[in-house]
């Protein structure tokens, strides 16, 4: 049976300030990892956040005092873009066309033709997270990737408290109780894993493995199956 793999990326990770806006550098590290596999042909669905571009966006538009609804459109839009410029990096191996919108929620089969398929942004009020879970379950795998700018999930935010430790294991329960029991995503806000995500890959079964962009060696231990530095949540 071909392997499928489902990679969430960070928008902070390839989109991290307006000096570097768009990330290509960590593209390229990123292909080093992916190309042995898809060389033995496993495929890869990598799907883009929106990182400094989206919150650069999203603050313009509070300032003209544009909706939020509005204001999540920009942002998957933005999303967008970001999955189109990874399709163009892998040209070679990647499909022609970048999953967005509604491409998530019709009855139509998801299919990696070659072995890179990227997506955008789907609806709005939810991060990729979801975007990545929906397609995780079109195309039927039970884990999602994620690459963060954060090695894992903390029980208290380790940018404020020195003191917090990193969680190898967590259910889906213990995980939404650290970050508040959320309900809602807001635009541009910044979880290890949305909240409307969260509750949602606990109902369809489905795990995430959150892992820090920055040594991409971690990535490549868990698509061996092997140990790696992160965080798995899943009941």
């Amino acid at each position: 049976m071909q392997e499928i793999k489902v990679i969430k990326i960070g928008g902070s990770t390839v989109s991290k300030d307006k000096d570097n806006v768009f990330d290509y550098s960590f593209i390229a590290s990123l292909e080093k990892v992916l190309m042995p596999f898809v060389e033995q042909g496993t495929k890869f669905f990598l799907t883009l956040g929106g990182g400094y571009t989206s919150r650069r966006y999203r603050d313009l538009a509070i300032e003209q005092g544009i909706s939020t609804i509005e204001q999540h459109w920009i942002g998957t839009t933005v999303n967008v873009l970001h999955a189109q410029l990874v399709k163009s990096y892998f040209e070679k191996v990647a499909d022609d066309r970048v999953i967005k919108f509604e491409d998530y929620y019709d009855e139509s089969e998801m299919k990696i033709e070659k072995g890179i398929l990227t997506g955008g942004g789907g609806r709005p009020g939810h991060s990729g997270d979801v975007d990545a879970i929906l397609a995780a379950q079109k195309l039927g795998t039970k884990t999602v990737i994620s690459l963060k700018n954060v090695d894992g999930v903390y029980d208290a935010d380790p940018s404020k408290n020195p003191e917090a430790i990193r969680m190898d294991k967590l259910t889906w329960d213990e995980y939404l109780d650290i970050i508040g029991n959320k309900s809602e995503h807001e635009p541009g806000g910044n979880y290890p894993i949305d909240p409307i995500a969260s509750r949602m890959a606990q109902e369809a079964g489905i795990e995430f493995l959150i892992m820090g962009s920055e040594d991409l060696s971690n990535l490549r231990l868990a698509l061996n199956n092997e140990k790696f530095v992160g965080t798995i949540v899943k009941d």
